[in-house]
This record gives structure tokens, C-alpha cells and sequence, in this order.
């Protein structure tokens, strides 16, 4: 399980090469939720799950207090050498998101790229309640997850990306159990290196499927205001395809 942050860490920003590229959209949105639903002014975030740290990079360069926070080490090693090279100061630290120090307090905690999605039911209320003791009072929470059935296909879907002269071939699929409310994400990442070596990684991980609605209930039992959006706009469409959580405490 989640091989892709780990033995793969070195070459994830690789794979979510796309993705990166609309993090500046995506902070953009972020903070205009900062100024129209937080009860305070944010200075002081706390990225939950950051990986290699895209979101927190971007934060921290529009001159937030930013912590980054991530359960693999593999992730923050990447993530801190690129803050080097960005000469950005950011702290990050290895944690389960579950744990949150609460002797910091911040203005604001985000949780990116679906991460929300690992966490069941269960877990999702330790999940918000962590997040509520490390927030400020007013302080926000935002966190994306996707919508699962968008009409997409379930693959498989393969793609190419480089990485320092070595081709990557990546093929997703994905299985839904919709009884169980339950995505199997399936990925295989094949290596082939300039020397013709070629190494191959199967990552299997499973993720829990919210709707709107349910993710409203469940958020509701933790902070004082919920909203929920659809993507990069402060209002929920019919056919949006990300929705984003906002939590006020």
C-alpha cells in the first residue's frame, strides 16, 4: 500500500505533472475562501497530507506561515529539497494528519488532491476533530475531493511522462464497489531508464467515496459552519466534478 508515496516519491511530481499546473488556480481559489468564509485573517496554515509539497510551496510564496505535514518522509524529503531550491522557509514535519499537535494553533488547515478520500468514515470524524483542535477560533478548513461517478471512464487510461532522462509510462484504472461506497485505485508505473533498464511498481490503494451531502453531514458534527462548493467557485453546480469542503470553526 501507497507505494506511490513512498518508492515512488522521487517521481511523483513526474506523474501529477498536470496536476501542478493548476495549483496556482487552485490557491487562487483557496484564498478567496480565506477572506469570504474565515472568521479571522489567515497567516498561519497548516497543510495536512502535503506530499511534495506543490500547494505549500505556492502558499508559502504568497507569503502565508505555512507547516507542512505528511505521513510518508519520503514525500518530505522531496518537498523540502525543492523548498530549498525555492529558498522558501517552510517547516515540514512527518505526522498522521489523525494526530495533529494541538500546542500550534493556526488560522488555517488544507488538505489537497482528493487525500480526504483515504480516510472512512470513522476515521473522517478523528479527522475533523484533530483539525478543529489545531485551528483557531474562526479559523477555516478547506480540503477537495472528487465527484466519483462523472461519467468518465474507468480506463484504463495510460499516459508518458519524463523524469531526468528516464521515460515513465503510467496506466490508472479504477474499480467502484458503489454498495460499499468504495474506489480501488489501481496504478502501474513502468520505469525505463536511458541504459535500457526498466523497473515496474503496482500501486493499489483504496479510497472512500463521499457524496456532497454526506461529506456535510459528517463535517457538521465538528464545526459551526460547512459549505461545500463546486470547483474553483463558491457555489455548487449539478455537474461539477471536484467539490470543495469548507469548515469554519
Amino acid at each position: 500500500m501507497h507505494e506511490l508515496y513512498t518508492v515512488l516519491a522521487e517521481y511523483y511530481d513526474a506523474i501529477y505533472r498536470r496536476r501542478a499546473e493548476r495549483v496556482r488556480d487552485e490557491i487562487d481559489f483557496v484564498e478567496e475562501i480565506f477572506k469570504a468564509d474565515a472568521k479571522r485573517d489567515v497567516k498561519k496554515i497548516l497543510d495536512l497530507a502535503c506530499g511534495t509539497g506543490n500547494p505549500t510551496l505556492e502558499l508559502a510564496k504568497r507569503g502565508y506561515e505555512v507547516t507542512g505535514m505528511d505521513l510518508h518522509e519520503e514525500m518530505l524529503e522531496v518537498a523540502k529539497r525543492k523548498a530549498k531550491r525555492e529558498g522558501l522557509t517552510i517547516e515540514f514535519i512527518q505526522g498522521n494528519a489523525l494526530e495533529v499537535d494541538s500546542n500550534q494553533e493556526f488560522d488555517a488547515v488544507t488538505m489537497f488532491f482528493s487525500s480526504i478520500m483515504y480516510f472512512d468514515e470513522n476515521d473522517i470524524k478523528k479527522l475533523f476533530s484533530s483539525v478543529v483542535k489545531a485551528l483557531k477560533s474562526g479559523g477555516v478548513f478547506v480540503a477537495d475531493f472528487p465527484c466519483w461517478f462523472y461519467g468518465g471512464s474507468d480506463g484504463p487510461i495510460v499516459w508518458d511522462e519524463s523524469a531526468d532522462g528516464e521515460k515513465l509510462v503510467i496506466t490508472d484504472w479504477r474499480i467502484v464497489e458503489p454498495g460499499l461506497q468504495k474506489l480501488h485505485f489501481k496504478r502501474l508505473v513502468q520505469i525505463l531508464k536511458p541504459n535500457g533498464e526498466t523497473k515496474s511498481f503496482f500501486v493499489n490503494d483504496i479510497l472512500h467515496i463521499y457524496t456532497p451531502r454526506e461529506m456535510r453531514v459528517l463535517a457538521k458534527e465538528s464545526f459551526d459552519e460547512v459549505k461545500i462548493y463546486g470547483h474553483l467557485k463558491r457555489r455548487l453546480d449539478p455537474n461539477d466534478r471536484r467539490y470543495w469542503l469548507v469548515g469554519v470553526k
